[in-house]
């Protein structure tokens, strides 16, 4: 009984002892499973570093302007002072109005309005060479200098960048405007692309309409600017005057008188240089152009003049500039050129009153998302307001 007795309680021992021992085995593993297993946040943390978004990079543009500046813009350019005129309507024209946060003059002239109501907001700075100090307390992204401005270096030294888009003629607005597209992005480039390529094709094909039109078959034609009342206010050669009247079949009267004056405010010519030359058509722009269309009817020596008795004395249109002059809307004045200088040529090739008042909406539509109707688009062309008003009335 004792040796049973004694030999249970050994084999009770051995047991117990195998127990403890299964049972630290199993912890070592577990202990070293859970050392060979990184925690789940351990795991995580390196991911999350690997896979976290970069900030995305500042925007930042360089381009070479008019004057042969290399121009570096970085950041968004929300906030620009224009001072020149034809470039800030320019803006009112392609639905960027809201970008000009400061101009020269003339903010609300012609349809300004009509396109872009906040241009009686944007502060005006006087004219078009304001201290330097005066441009850099409205805090711009960019400045456009008109092309008398010089103070392109003093701005730079004060972090400001400045754009010249200084041109004459319509092959240098396309590298103005090509430039300033690069600077604003976005659909403004888009569009400005648009219109450069368009005007491209235009001068392009009319060139070609009239390059076998014989020196007797162009008309010598007469422009008088129209800025103030003064018949004998016109522009000298080298202008875009010249090159829409060339371009579409007519003799500038311009190269054949000796003109006088500042080309970009008028040049002045005298009444016996008119009469000697004696213009076939006479085309006359800006506000005043319906006072100076009934002066040429009127006037002693002038009512005498071919152009005045041949019926060929023409209105030139404007919306927010004079086509006749620069900006945006000067690819208009390509087919109404045609359609005054060549009519047959124009006709030939579908551009008529009836067209050209279609493609009155369908550029503004394009531009600028306004819809003009055919009353408000045959009034532009008759070189009134959107009301039929006249911005000079006649006297």
């Amino acid at each position: 009984m004792k040796k049973t007795l004694s030999l249970l309680l050994s084999l009770a021992m051995v047991f117990s002892l195998a127990a403890c021992s299964n049972s630290q085995g199993g912890s070592s593993a577990a202990a070293s499973a859970s050392a060979s297993t990184p925690a789940p946040e351990q795991s995580a943390a390196p991911a999350q570093s690997e896979s976290a978004p970069e900030a995305p990079e500042e925007r930042s543009v360089t381009v070479t302007d008019m004057g042969g500046n290399e121009v570096t813009i970085t950041g968004e350019v929300n906030h620009i002072v224009n001072l020149w005129p034809s470039a800030t309507t320019s803006f009112y024209v392609m639905g960027a109005g809201d970008l000009i946060s400061g101009l020269a003059t003339m903010g609300t002239s012609g349809w300004s309005p009509f396109f872009y109501p906040g241009c009686a907001d944007i502060p005006s700075l006087g004219g078009t060479s304001p201290a330097v100090e005066e441009l850099a307390a409205q805090d711009p992204d960019l400045v456009i200098l008109h092309p008398t401005s010089d103070c392109g270096p003093q701005l730079a030294e004060m972090g400001i960048p400045s754009l010249n888009i200084n041109y004459s003629n319509y092959e240098e607005m396309i590298q103005a405007y090509t430039a300033l597209g690069q600077v604003l992005g976005g659909e403004y480039q888009e569009k400005l692309d648009t219109w450069c390529s368009t005007v491209r094709e235009k001068l392009d094909s009319h060139r070609e309409l009239v390059a076998g039109l014989a020196d007797e078959d162009k008309p010598v034609v007469y422009y008088i600017a129209g800025q103030a009342d003064d018949l004998l206010t016109t522009m000298p050669a080298g202008q875009i005057m010249q090159d829409w009247i060339e371009s579409n079949g007519g003799i500038f009267a311009s190269t054949q008188m000796e003109v006088t004056g500042n080309g970009l405010k008028g040049s002045n010519v005298t009444a016996e240089e008119v009469f000697r030359l004696d213009p076939d058509i006479i085309i006359v722009g800006g506000a005043y152009q319906h006072t100076l269309m009934d002066q040429l009817q009127s006037t002693e020596g002038w009512k005498d003049l071919d152009a005045v008795k041949n019926g060929k004395v023409f209105n030139n249109p404007y919306g927010c500039w004079n086509w006749d002059r620069f900006g945006l809307e000067s690819l208009l004045q390509m087919d109404y050129a045609l359609l005054r200088i060549q009519p047959e040529l124009a006709a030939e090739n579908g551009i008529t009153e009836e067209s050209m008042t279609q493609e009155i909406i369908n550029f503004y539509a394009y531009y600028n998302g306004a819809e003009l109707t055919e009353e408000q688009a045959g009034y532009m062309m008759a070189g009134l307001l959107w009301d039929g008003t006249a911005e000079v009335a006649a006297q």
